[in-house]
């Protein structure tokens, strides 16, 4: 069962989504709760373009277009004209944009944390009355349905269910003398190899880092440590959580053991995520890394097979009471306000979800033959060709089973400070890890700080 009271995603404040919501024109105002005036059907017979904006760069811009390829097979009428904004102004230049009355038709947001504000701005379509409702809470996980929801409205499905797992590479455990063949379970065994695998020059810099938990996954290991985000009966931030702060004083024992300055230094010197074979699990400048399924992808694509022996665990169980976690996001397809067709731009919605076509959804969900994602169907899982790839990528099925088995599943706090809380618990983090705050007061800061927000 889901805990109401963690959460996450990858936004701007919410600060900045007022400023641009805040000015969007009446006259095409949606009315919650009932059907608008947008909710009409697609245009029947006649081709329609649809301006669709995501924030997927490189190689997964042809992820997308292999989406999209599909969607223009399966109907010719609704053409979809994909376009690539950058993740750092998606959302300032959205909100303008539908200010202005000139939106895209149908959008990627990168996780679901704007979507409690832009609903409450009447800057998103609610899609309860463009879809199949009854055919799609039938198809659709509710942890992963939960994303898309605010109020009593759906505003919008995910392409898929984000999650992680523990990647370790089992020649550096063979190195130091680790059984390649059972990775770290609990947080303690977790801690003790990432001590174990460290490597550090003679002038005490760190070649090598045995674990490091990120600044942009804390909402993963605060579910970890039992701890809770979010209180929604008082309606209460509880970033100052005790177990919270526990997951936080973990956190921070990292730089204190290996040197605020030298952590930092390390993680100066690192490639980007998407940097192909340079990339720093594949690279071995980690022995373990918290990651999501994709990355089994990547590994494939830009290693010799062979070359790079991984094990992949669950999220490793914090404390004697501890319980298997894991934390969900959601890659979710909205419809702003403003769009020319928003029946038309429900029907994509509804396909890159999947609703009602296993075999189709199946091979969008893996792109093709490679992992990206959980399904956002349980359905799927039976489907042969993705069997297929469950049985080619070894580790992808940890992955399923650490989210669809975990007993604890967080997900972003559906409210309107959302975006501003994970901003600022981000930069949180990062003042813990230089050890220019202790836990207790900055998670104490944290809380007043979002809270006020939200009141």
């Amino acid at each position: 069962m889901v805990k109401e009271t963690e959460k996450r995603s990858r936004t701007v404040s919410r600060r900045t989504v007022l400023r641009g919501a805040g000015g969007v024109a009446a006259g095409a105002a949606v009315a919650r709760g009932r059907t608008s005036a947008l909710a009409v059907p697609a245009m029947q017979g006649e081709e329609i373009t649809l301006t669709y904006w995501h924030g997927w760069t490189e190689q997964w811009e042809e992820m997308v277009q292999y989406v999209v390829d599909m969607f223009h097979e399966k109907q010719p009428r609704i053409k979809i004209e994909p376009k690539v904004v950058a993740s750092d102004e998606f959302l300032p230049k959205l909100t303008a944009a539908i200010a202005s009355g000139n939106p895209p038709d149908v959008v990627t947001l990168f996780g679901s944390t704007a979507i409690p504000t832009l609903a409450d701005q009447d800057a998103i379509v609610p899609i309860n009355d463009l879809i199949d409702m009854e055919a799609t809470t039938a198809w659709v996980d509710p942890n992963v349905l939960k994303l898309g929801q605010y109020g009593d409205q759906l505003y919008g499905l995910s392409y898929w269910a984000g999650c992680y797992a523990v990647l370790y590479n089992k020649a550096h455990f063979t190195e130091v003398g680790l059984d390649p063949a059972d990775g770290p379970a609990t947080i303690d065994e977790l801690d003790a190899a990432a001590q174990q695998l460290t490597k550090r020059a003679d002038n005490g810099n760190i070649d090598r880092l045995g674990f490091l938990p990120s600044s942009d996954n804390f909402w993963l290991w605060g579910t970890v440590f039992g701890g809770n985000f979010f209180d929604y009966e008082t309606q209460k931030v509880t970033a100052n959580d005790p177990k919270l702060v526990e997951a936080m004083t973990w956190y921070q024992s990292f730089p204190k053991e290996y040197g605020a300055d030298k952590v930092a230094a390390f993680n100066e010197g690192l490639a980007d995520e998407r940097a192909q074979n340079l990339d720093p699990f594949i690279s071995g400048k980690f022995s373990m890394q918290a990651q999501g399924p994709w990355k089994l992808g990547d590994i494939r694509k830009y290693t010799e097979e062979g070359t790079l022996d991984y094990g992949v665990v669950a999220p490793p169980i914090a404390g004697a009471d501890g319980v298997p976690s894991n934390w969900t996001w959601g890659d979710i397809q909205i419809i702003p306000k403003g769009s020319k067709d928003p029946a038309a731009a429900a029907e994509f919605v509804q396909f890159t979800a999947g609703v009602g076509d296993p075999e189709g959804y199946a091979k969008r969900v893996v792109w093709g033959d490679r992992p990206i994602n959980i399904p956002v169907s349980r359905s799927v899982l039976e489907v042969p060709s993705f069997q297929e790839v469950v049985k080619n990528y070894p580790g992808f099925d940890v992955f399923i089973d650490s989210l669809l088995s975990a007993k604890d599943v967080g997900s972003p706090p559906v409210m309107p400070a959302a975006a501003f809380y994970n901003d600022r618990l981000t930069s949180t983090v990062e003042s813990v890890m230089l050890l220019q705050e202790e836990p207790q007061e900055a998670l104490d800061k944290l809380t007043e700080d979002v809270q006020n927000e939200l009141d």
